[in-house]
C-alpha cells in the first residue's frame, strides 16, 4: 500500500509543478501589467496624441477594474470552478493585451486596459483555489503559497525594467501586446495541467 502511494505521489509531482509554474506565471503577468506601462506613457502620448488625463486613465483603468471586480471574480471562481475561471481569465487578459498593442486611439487603449483588469480579477482568486486544490499536503501548500506571494514582489519590481527594455528595443506597443499569445498558451496549459487535480 505504501509503495502504491509513493508511486502515485511521484506521478503527481511533475503535474503539480507544471500547474504551479502556470499559475505563478499568470499571476506574474497580472502584477507586471500594473507597472509596465508607467515607463511607456511618454511614448504612448506621442504615438496616440494623448493628454495627461488620458494617459493617467491608461494606468488607472487597469488597476480600477482589477480592484473593483476582484471580489466578483472570487465569487464566480467558487461558483463556476477555479480551473474554468483561471483559463477564462488568461484568455481575456491575453486578448486584451493584444488589443492594447493594436489600439488605434487612446480611448480604445483605455477600454482594452479596463478589460485587461477584468481578466486579472478573474485570474487571481481562481489561482488561489487551484493552489489549494492541487497541494493537499500542508507543507507543500505553504511552499506553493509562499512562492505565489513572492511572485507579486518580483512582478511589481520587474514592470519598469521590462517596460524600459521593450521600449528601448522595439516600441511601446510591444510592452502591451507581449502577453497575448503567451497567455492563450498558458490557458491551454492550465486546462490540461490542472484537470487531473482540480475539479473545484
Amino acid at each position: 500500500m505504501a509503495t502504491i502511494e509513493a508511486l502515485r505521489g511521484q506521478k503527481e509531482r511533475p503535474s503539480r509543478a507544471f500547474a504551479l509554474a502556470v499559475i505563478c506565471t499568470g499571476y506574474f503577468m497580472v502584477i507586471l501589467d500594473a507597472t509596465v506601462t508607467n515607463v511607456a506613457l511618454p511614448s504612448i502620448g506621442r504615438g496616440l496624441h494623448g493628454s495627461v488625463t488620458g494617459l493617467q486613465w491608461v494606468v488607472d483603468a487597469y488597476t480600477l477594474s482589477f480592484a473593483a471586480l476582484l471580489l466578483t471574480g472570487g465569487a464566480l471562481a467558487e461558483r463556476l470552478g477555479g480551473r474554468r475561471m483561471f483559463a477564462l481569465g488568461l484568455v481575456v487578459f491575453g486578448t486584451a493585451s493584444a488589443a492594447c498593442g493594436l489600439a488605434p486611439t487612446l480611448g480604445v487603449l483605455v477600454a482594452a486596459r479596463f478589460i485587461q483588469g477584468a481578466g486579472a480579477a478573474a485570474l487571481v482568486p481562481s489561482s488561489l483555489i487551484l493552489l489549494q486544490a492541487a497541494f493537499t499536503d500542508r507543507q507543500a501548500r505553504s511552499r506553493a503559497f509562499g512562492l505565489w506571494g513572492a511572485i507579486a514582489g518580483i512582478g511589481a519590481a520587474s514592470g519598469p525594467i521590462v517596460g524600459g527594455v521593450l521600449i528601448s528595443v522595439w516600441s511601446w506597443w510591444r510592452g502591451l501586446v507581449r502577453g497575448g499569445p503567451v497567455d492563450r498558451t498558458r490557458a491551454r496549459g492550465a486546462s490540461a495541467g490542472g484537470r487531473r487535480f482540480v475539479q473545484s
